[in-house]
């Protein structure tokens, strides 16, 4: 007795231990964030001077930059785990700050307290650096400043492909980075998602002529900005993000949108935004007339994408505003508005992360005989497979394999088996209720022609018959037969054949029937 007793407590021991948490990705699940600051992504890529005259020199900014000269610079990264996580492989979010590519910085304060709270509700985050110069004059030129930031979040990517394969510093999923930003942030996010060929790349971005020397009489060749993965460090690896979330943002052409294969989206944009058009045109509508020689190629924002996305069927997810303006994640000087990080980290989670619902395979019509029933589902990427009995009691259960094994109380009033999956990420799936009948006898009818005993997707109930079944081959409108093969055997309650219906039993078999 004292062996039983001791069996019986580990094995509910082990099923209770270690189920994940239910509310990963989204809830902040974590009270604080670990973060390492400065860590090097890229090194040595080339950043545009500036190149001088008035509206530089007034506002400091550099956006009459000089594309053919240029200086090599390093790029950092902070990055943002939730303090005592255990899981091994997570997801990442990389963020990307706002500025129009000439101002702004990973250490603006949205960025951070939005890495920061998605980091508290399970993600590994990064605010990263990218190159700033842009030339606001010239339509052309100008697009060799979005590429060079989208280059630099594909060598963000890489950086945590590359350190996933190696000592996995990060305790990363390399197939589980996600990218996101605000304004020229979302830029690089929505550029890394759908500028993915060579054959998308502006032509800008090869060598390009620019006037230079005395009142610009003279050409300069700008470089070629080489490949997408051409610049930063890890160029074996692909910095392609799999999901991205778009503040404010837009791209050059929807046509970069090609198939519904293409990375999932979740946008934020606001009608009133004058800085990024929420639909199509130009950006910075509200100071563009007042600088002289302003030229920026029209981009679509949130609202096109949206519609794009929706005719080739990418997942996508588009909250649309009115009053919020260009900051439509920041509610005030220091705070965000509360919808923000809760549907970037839902969507996320819903998208890529949620283990999918699974079906439960056994039997719902279950015999007072037979009552230790064993019930099993598809595996597929769960980790953790929590069932839950009602009105019954488990002989066996692991909740790292998708088997169990009941044993059903006759003289229970109920009896329910329920399965909540979680994925590898530790995200909770959606649960599975199967009510399971437990009584005496059973009516089980044969629901095919001519067929064999033995095939259980010809009977009512889905399995050949039992003890306790009373089986009811019905009329048949031509005659049918139905084999009882050799070898087998069987027990029923009860037997009911109709006209031009006939069971022939095969012999050696046994078939017994009680009444």
């Amino acid at each position: 007795m004292r062996i039983l007793t001791v069996f019986i407590f580990t094995i509910y021991f082990f099923a209770g231990q270690s189920q994940p948490p239910a509310n990963r990705y989204i809830a902040p699940l974590f009270n604080t964030v670990t973060e390492t600051t400065n860590v090097l992504f890229s090194s040595n890529v080339p950043v545009p001077q500036p190149g001088g005259g008035f509206y530089e020199t007034l506002t400091g900014y550099p956006l009459n930059v000089d594309e053919f000269s240029t200086t090599n610079v390093n790029l950092y990264m902070n990055i943002f785990q939730p303090t005592g996580d255990t899981l091994s492989k997570r997801p990442v979010v990389i963020v990307c700050f706002g500025g129009g590519f000439i101002t702004g910085s990973k250490d603006h304060w949205s960025i951070r307290l939005l890495a920061q709270e998605l980091a508290k509700r399970g993600f590994v985050t990064a605010v990263i650096d990218y190159r700033l110069g842009m030339n606001i004059f010239d339509g052309d030129l100008s697009m060799r400043a979005v590429y060079r930031g989208v280059q630099d979040g594909r060598s963000a990517v890489r950086f945590f492909k590359a350190n996933a394969a190696g000592s996995n510093t990060y305790k990363i999923d390399p197939d589980q980075i996600y990218i996101g930003g605000h304004s020229a942030g979302a830029f690089v996010a929505t550029h890394n998602a759908y500028l993915d060929k060579e054959a998308e790349r502006p032509a800008p971005t090869y060598t390009w002529p620019q006037g230079c020397g005395f009142f610009d009489l003279s050409t300069c060749w700008c470089p070629d900005q080489g490949c997408l993965d051409c610049a930063g460090n890890n160029q074996s690896y692909s910095g392609h993000a799999k999901a991205v979330f778009s503040l404010a943002g837009a791209v050059g052409f929807t046509s970069y949108m090609e198939t519904s294969t293409d990375p999932k989206i979740v946008m934020f944009h606001s009608q009133d935004d004058d800085t990024v058009p929420y639909d199509q045109g130009q950006p910075f509508s509200s100071v563009s007339g007042w600088i002289v020689g302003f030229d920026l190629p029209d981009v679509f924002g949130s609202l096109p994408m949206s519609q794009r996305a929706d005719i080739i069927n990418i997942p996508d997810q588009f909250y649309s505003y009115t009053n919020r303006g260009h900051g439509v994640h920041e509610a005030t000087s220091s705070t965000l508005y509360t919808d923000i990080v809760p549907n970037i980290a839902e969507y996320f989670n819903s998208q890529l992360l949620k283990a999918v619902a699974h079906t439960i395979s056994g039997k719902t019509s279950v015999c007072n005989s037979l009552p230790v029933q064993t019930y099993s589902t598809v595996p597929s990427l769960t980790k953790y497979y929590h069932w839950e009995v009602t009105g019954g009691s488990f002989v066996s259960y692991n909740p790292s394999l998708p088997t169990v094994t009941v044993t059903w109380d006759i003289n229970a009033p109920s009896h329910i088996l329920k399965l909540t999956p979680y994925s590898k990420w530790d995200s909770k799936g959606d649960q599975t209720v199967l009510n399971v009948n437990v009584s005496p006898s059973f009516q089980n009818t044969w629901t095919a022609g001519t067929g064999s005993w033995t095939n259980t997707g010809f009977w009512s109930l889905g399995y050949i018959p039992e003890a306790c079944h009373h089986v009811i081959i019905p009329n048949q409108t031509t005659p049918q037969e139905i084999t009882f093969p050799a070898s087998t055997t069987a027990q029923i309650k009860s037997l009911f054949v109709g006209s031009k219906a006939k069971l022939v039993i095969k012999n050696p078999s046994n078939l017994i029937v009680e009444n």
